[in-house]
């Protein structure tokens, strides 16, 4: 079959892998000047390609998670990386990576495997104006009309983009509000001096007196804000209820001490201030000394310990927004799954994957993954397993 393929992301690339190792005439449409552009990003260069640990409680609440991660396992995603010569492991958190450590070689792999079996990939590239008819599809590409026996669209979203193309290829009305997601935070307000620095912590994302999610990890301060897995985790819960129409008085309370509860560390500030410690000693071997400096500016730099330690374990900073598309790293939102068949094909026909799809992950090798599945869920078992003994 002649086939279409609007973007040549992870989603995009797998998709072509199977389709041409079954036969048929495939052809990538990627409107960057290379394919793979998110992907050699991922994983600071080294590409988090997946994760052993996924499970649909890493992604935003979809029946069509649970469907995609019941029929494509980790271990048939890894056949897939290993058929196309892309050999991974696994760190000591699940996350896994190739062992080339180079997102570039992932790339070169999944595109030498659509050119090996007879794809062609086109980029610079723009598709517009796909307008079904009885038999195919009429594609609009760099001002020149084309027909297609079937058309596939695993073109992203506007993260890491200029803009988003969805809205070229796929009708307004299957896609729900879009908001940039896994992205820093610009709070309302944070201190000057804690620019730059870098904190293992608990962070908490509350609603009022509600508390949405927890995170443990590093928090990275920056003079608009907060920054860090940890803190991108928890935009993904904003960005998720802005989908869906919520808003909130959102707070960050950051527990800049989680291994000691508040009782022990008021225990422990009040021998410091009983042995003559002065204000500017008490979180010696505690704190930053920067981190030291802002919860005594807070506390008006009066030692009152159960003051002291309440601001540690609740170091609270207002929200004010996320930040942009620039910024994020996948965006919540897309082609809502109820205009989805068995397939997802959409009432015309088209196919979305990846990132189009209302779907997104957190941090942690999750959204390649489901980019990578969500096409690999779209063939009859028999056609995955024979494109994954051809090498």
């Amino acid at each position: 079959m002649k086939t279409l393929v609007i973007g040549g992301g992870m989603a995009g690339l797998t998709y072509a892998v199977i389709a041409c190792k079954n036969g048929h005439d495939v052809t990538v449409a990627e409107r960057n000047v290379r394919v793979g552009k998110k992907i050699a990003a991922t994983g600071n260069g080294k590409c988090n390609i997946g994760n052993v640990g996924v499970s649909p409680a890493c992604y935003n609440k979809s029946a069509l998670v649970n469907k995609i991660l019941n029929s494509v396992s980790v271990e048939e995603y890894r056949r897939f990386l290993e058929s196309c010569g892309i050999y991974t492991f696994a760190d000591n958190e699940g996350r896994m990576y190739p062992i080339s450590e180079s997102a570039a070689n992932v790339v070169d792999c999944l595109r030498n495997q659509v050119e090996k079996y007879g794809g062609k990939i086109i980029c610079e590239a723009e598709a517009f104006n796909v307008r079904p008819s009885s038999n195919d599809f009429e594609v609009l590409i760099n001002r020149t009309n084309y027909r297609f026996g079937k058309v596939v669209v695993a073109c992203g979203s506007s993260s890491q983009s200029l803009e988003t193309h969805i809205f070229s290829v796929i009708p307004k009305q299957y896609v729900t509000p879009l908001c940039p997601s896994l992205t820093p935070v610009k709070v309302r307000y944070i201190e000057p001096i804690l620019n730059g620095l870098r904190v293992k912590c608990k962070v908490t994302l509350t609603d009022g007196a509600i508390s949405l999610d927890s995170q443990n990890g590093e928090v990275l301060f920056k003079d608009y804000g907060l920054s860090g897995i940890c803190i991108f985790n928890l935009s993904a819960v904003i960005a998720r209820r802005t989908v869906q129409g919520k808003q909130g008085d959102y707070k960050f309370v950051i527990d800049l001490l989680p291994n000691f509860n508040q009782w022990d560390l008021e225990e422990l500030l009040f021998r410091r201030v009983k042995s003559g410690d002065k204000p500017s000693q008490l979180f010696f071997g505690l704190l930053h000394n920067k981190l030291a400096e802002a919860v005594l500016k807070r506390c008006d730099g009066v030692c009152n310990v159960t003051k002291l330690a309440h601001t540690v374990k609740n170091f609270t900073f207002d929200y004010a927004k996320l930040l942009d598309y620039s910024m994020s790293q996948v965006t919540s939102g897309g082609v809502d799954e109820r205009y989805l068949d068995a397939r997802l094909n959409l009432p015309n026909g088209v196919t979305v994957l990846g990132e189009a799809l209302n779907v997104d992950g957190i941090c942690g090798g999750n959204n390649l993954y489901f980019a990578a599945a969500s096409a690999l869920y779209t063939f009859p078992r028999e056609q995955r397993n024979a494109a994954y003994l051809k090498i």
